[in-house]
């Protein structure tokens, strides 16, 4: 957090805002956001929709936030990298596990477009319930549907998809999800060894990973709550 003093010798304490994260994300030397269809989705996604009425102060800070239920919203910067890994494109079919509080869900529904399809995955109730009650605040987006389920093994009625996106940690990339990649595809995956890794559908039998170092989540947990 910056600080900065003014004439008087008192602190003010500079906040981030969302246009001020919208600067974070889309500019310097190597922006995060490059593709169009994300930075709409930023732009238009207010982080301050899906987080708690007592932490909405904090909502455009680079930090992770506690939604509850031991589950947190991930740095604005991390969700930006990963998304931008995955390169949604318009009219895509993408699958979201661990809606959480649906942020990520939104973010892939407008990059989507109306002609895309978002699938999400959350296990806890509660935060289904959360979840739909913050994608409410844009009737516009009209492209997500979220389940109540355990998402270990992804979402199979509804693959292939063109990207899998996933919000908690693997002890490795469980096969049973990267089989429902499209050919072309891509499922981002962080695993316990605090990295994420990058998997792309070369074929119907070939898959191409990257590993990507330097990010740290929570191993995800198993059954319904």
């Amino acid at each position: 957090m910056i600080e900065d003093i003014d004439k008087f010798g008192s602190y003010n304490v500079f906040k981030w805002t969302h246009d001020y994260l919208m600067k974070v994300l889309s500019t310097g030397k190597n922006p995060i956001l490059k593709k169009q269809n994300l930075l709409t989705a930023f732009r238009k996604i207010k982080r301050e929709d899906f987080v708690p009425e007592n932490l909405r102060s904090s909502a455009y800070e680079d930090t992770d936030i506690n939604i509850g239920y031991g589950c947190l919203l991930n740095k604005p910067t991390v969700i930006a990298e990963m998304l931008s890994l995955m390169a949604p494109a318009w009219g895509g079919t993408y699958l979201d596990i661990g809606t959480g509080s649906g942020y990520i869900a939104a973010l892939l529904g407008v990059a989507a477009g109306e002609t895309g399809k978002v699938y999400s995955i959350e296990r806890v109730q509660f935060l289904v319930d959360i979840a739909k009650l913050n994608l409410a605040k844009y009737s516009e987006v009209k492209n997500v549907t979220i389940y109540l389920k355990d998402g270990s093994a992804g979402l199979k009625e509804m693959a292939p998809y063109d990207g899998i996106h996933i919000s908690f940690a693997f002890e490795q990339v469980p096969d049973i999800i990267s089989n429902q990649l499209k050919i072309g595809g891509r499922l981002i995956c962080p695993t316990v060894d605090d990295d994420v890794r990058v998997v792309e559908r070369i074929s119907d039998n070939q898959f191409k990973e990257n590993i990507v170092k330097g990010y740290f989540f929570d191993e995800g947990k198993e059954g319904i709550e």
